[in-house]
């Protein structure tokens, strides 16, 4: 099926995905290793993210969403969904100066050190981790592009092209909006996938608090879609 916008009322079903899907990425174990001991945390704090991702006040940011359906001819349900970044809309419409969104900081303020679930050495490590690889590897290239934040599918959805659709959607606002590029952070759960679909890796970055061992590895990926004959860019 086609992707197609996540709305306010997905909100229970998109944190369901989240929740069971994303424990398979190692950076899932690295920012919530507490996860199985206070579960309610890890629900309330994970909902209260998508809230603000699906909330149509945040612009900054999109959910995209893909339904499917376990049997055939069963009723579809949320079973993929892909979080972007979209601010380029708005800094084409307020300028330079516009200061993006950021939901990730609104729920930490929320849960600060009263959330049980997480490691918040880990999880302050990863968000900023990620902001600085960001404006190293993307942050020359201006605001023209859009950015993939989460993707994530039901495990017994996979290899159905669901996140490859998703990832489409984007690849296809690229050309549609005349970005420079669609990014994103990949992590090894991912990174066959965006590899397949053609993004180049353009830098490889390292999560790690300071006198730990402990560490995740993430690439820098980038999509440029192809130029057509006669394009001077």
């Amino acid at each position: 099926m086609k992707p197609r916008l996540g709305l306010p009322a997905d909100l229970e079903a998109v944190t369901d995905v989240i929740i069971r899907t994303m424990p398979l990425d190692p950076q899932w174990d690295y920012r919530f290793p507490y996860r199985r001991l206070y579960p309610e945390d890890h629900y309330k704090y994970t909902r209260m993210l998508f809230e603000y991702f699906l909330d149509p006040s945040y612009d900054d940011w999109l959910v995209m969403v893909v339904e499917d359906s376990a049997e055939p001819g069963g009723r579809p349900s949320v079973v993929s969904v892909g979080v972007w970044n979209v601010s380029y809309i708005n800094k084409r419409r307020h300028g330079p100066g516009y200061t993006p969104q950021d939901p990730v900081t609104e729920v930490e303020k929320r849960g600060g050190k009263a959330r049980r679930d997480a490691n918040h050495a880990h999880f302050n490590a990863f968000w900023k981790g990620q902001i600085q690889a960001y404006q190293k590897y993307f942050g020359p290239l201006g605001p023209e592009q859009i950015h993939l934040q989460i993707l994530a599918t039901l495990p017994g959805f996979q290899r159905r092209g669901h996140g490859s659709s998703l990832c489409r959607w984007g690849m296809e606002r690229v050309r549609v909006d005349s970005l420079r590029d669609m990014s994103v952070m990949a992590s090894p759960m991912g990174y066959e996938l965006y590899t397949w679909l053609g993004f180049e890796t353009v830098g490889t970055f390292y999560i790690q608090v300071p006198g730990e061992d402990e560490k995740i590895v993430l690439r820098a990926m980038m999509y440029r879609p192809p130029k057509q004959p006669g394009a001077t860019l």
